[in-house]
């Protein structure tokens, strides 16, 4: 009958030992079972029942004593900041940094390259154009003349030709030039889009490491936590199985 008692107390307290191996206190737990077995020792060789039923008041007394003690060790342990890396700040500023994080502040939006390239064929054309068109048309007559064509349909046709063709060499010229400087401009304007897509994609990085960090902070917050839940309830059961035990001996003296 005492041996038991002894055994389902000790059973109790190595149960509660290995859930709780994870704190400091798994030496105090290991300790209260040692001091226990002590007693049950003696309360097992009384033959005296008074004195069993004494002994057996001291193992409760010391039993929860010994719990109230890793129960207090354990709280001290996890109210401690100094004990971990992580705290409630650190979950609430993670939870406030994804609500804040939104992927489209990253792409840079520049616009589309027509809106903002405003020129056209006319700006490039030569600003002499009138004078150089007067003087083809002047040449013309001029070499007509000397041809012996004179004023008539003829020379009339040649300085028509001869403006056409000047018309096209300048509109070309004036063509080419607008060509150039828009290929130039958006080459300008792509180059600068992706140096400010770049220097996006740096803050982004830095963004995203930011939340790694703060989101294993708040992962090792969270399994703080559970541990602290876990452990109390392992020692609040330990001094259940424990009690229950105690009850049962002083049933059966």
């Amino acid at each position: 009958m005492a041996s038991y008692a002894s055994s389902a107390l000790q059973g109790a307290g190595t149960g509660a030992a290995a859930g709780s191996a994870a704190g400091p206190w798994g030496a105090l737990i290991g300790g209260a079972v040692g001091t226990l077995a002590g007693i049950f020792s003696a309360y097992e060789q009384e033959q005296d029942t008074k004195k069993k039923e004494r002994l057996l008041e001291q193992i409760k007394s010391q039993f929860n004593l010994d719990q109230d003690e890793i129960e207090n060790l354990m709280s001290d342990y996890y109210d401690n900041p100094e004990n971990f890396l992580s705290t409630r700040e650190d979950v609430d500023a993670y939870k406030k940094a994804l609500a804040e994080y939104s992927p489209e502040d990253y792409v840079y939006d520049f616009g589309n390259f027509g809106d903002s390239y405003d020129k056209t064929v006319d700006d490039f054309v030569n600003p002499y154009y009138d004078r150089i068109i007067d003087a083809t048309a002047k040449k013309t007559q001029h070499t007509a003349a000397g041809a012996g064509i004179g004023r008539g349909t003829g020379a009339a046709n040649s300085i028509a030709e001869a403006v056409a063709q000047k018309n096209d060499e300048l509109y070309k010229t004036a063509l080419g030039e607008y060509n150039t400087d828009r290929s130039q401009s958006y080459t300008e304007w792509a180059g600068n889009i992706q140096a400010m897509q770049n220097k996006l994609n740096q803050l982004r990085a830095a963004t995203d490491t930011k939340l790694n960090n703060l989101g294993s902070l708040a992962q090792d917050y969270t399994a703080q936590q559970q541990n602290r839940i876990s452990d109390l309830l392992a020692a609040k059961q330990n001094r259940a199985n424990g009690n229950l035990s105690l009850a049962s001996t002083g049933l059966m003296l």
